[in-house]
């Protein structure tokens, strides 16, 4: 078995290249065959990871954050297992995983001595996969704050980037129209932000789904409706960083398979913490149609 290390160096503020030597320890004390890639560009963790098959009989590891793993997840070929580890800013694909208190020398060794599961995956448009949460509206308006601003201008903790940004762009949430296909059912509905999930974090604190599961083979769909007065948005954002928010009357939920979405204008998207801009979109879950290592032992809230 070959691990291969995609390592971002620039991911949580360097966190991501501090697992460089913890991986060399690792295998100075545990003789085995590895090598480490390190990105040097937007997509070359997709490049990086294309070039191995299930024939290299190889673990491609992404050593960053959710964009990290998104670019590796893109690039990666059927029957190779893909293992996260946590080197970013949220980490939020990560937490749906496992929660256990480690450092970084005890997160790595877990990894490497895990165990393969298989779990669903999301595609938009035929191409762009994703393991965690695709969202439009103001939660991707704060996300395109955070990346573009927030991360690169200010000394804020990571902890803190998403929650500082949601305060920053949220306080007036503009409503956008929408029509919605789940499994061939249509809805129309005005809203300020609306969630796609196969796991239950992101944004580096939220919690818009607490009892999702990445195996279920459902697409999990919150949305919220507009108009919305800024007292109340702001609760019922402190409400969904807690996933306390279902039941709320703005709140809607829905769970299905292949969705379609159209807006009536170009609105932000985040897809595993990418940033792009489009006024329509098409989803497929794909169950189980992904391995990834992961601890053995491992516990979630």
């Amino acid at each position: 078995m070959k691990h291969v290390f995609i390592v971002n160096p620039i991911s949580g503020q360097g966190n991501g290249v501090e697992y460089i030597p913890v991986i060399d320890a690792y295998f100075k004390q545990n003789p085995g065959e590895y090598v480490i890639e390190i990105t040097d560009r937007a997509g070359h963790a997709t490049e990086i990871a294309r070039k191995y098959s299930s024939e290299d009989d190889v673990i491609l590891y992404s050593v960053g954050g959710d964009g990290t793993a998104k670019e590796v997840l893109d690039g990666i070929n059927p029957g190779v297992t893909l293992c996260v580890v946590p080197g970013g800013t949220g980490n939020d694909f990560y937490k749906s995983i496992d929660q256990t208190k480690l450092s970084r020398e005890e997160r790595l060794k877990s990894l490497i001595e895990g165990e393969n599961i298989q779990i669903d995956y999301g595609m938009m448009n035929g191409t762009s996969k994703f393991m965690n949460i695709a969202s439009f509206g103001i939660d991707a308006d704060i996300n395109v704050y955070a990346c573009d601003y927030v991360k690169k201008e200010m000394h804020i903790p990571g902890s803190l980037v998403y929650a500082y940004s949601a305060f920053k762009v949220g306080l007036k949430p503009k409503v956008i129209q929408m029509e919605m296909t789940i499994d061939g059912k249509m809805y129309e509905r005005n809203i300020v932000l609306v969630s796609m999930a196969n796991g239950r974090y992101y944004g580096g604190c939220f919690l818009p789904f607490p009892k999702a599961y990445m195996d279920d083979g459902y697409l999990d769909i919150c949305a919220v409706k507009g108009p919305i007065s800024t007292p109340r948005f702001i609760y019922l954002i402190l409400k969904y960083m807690k996933g306390k928010h279902i039941g709320e009357k703005e709140i809607e939920i829905f769970h299905g398979r292949k969705i379609s979405v159209r807006f009536n204008r170009d609105v932000n998207l985040q897809i595993d913490g990418e940033n792009t801009k489009l006024r329509e979109a098409t989803f497929e879950l794909f169950p189980k149609g992904l391995t990834i290592r992961v601890p053995k032992v491992r516990k979630l809230d």
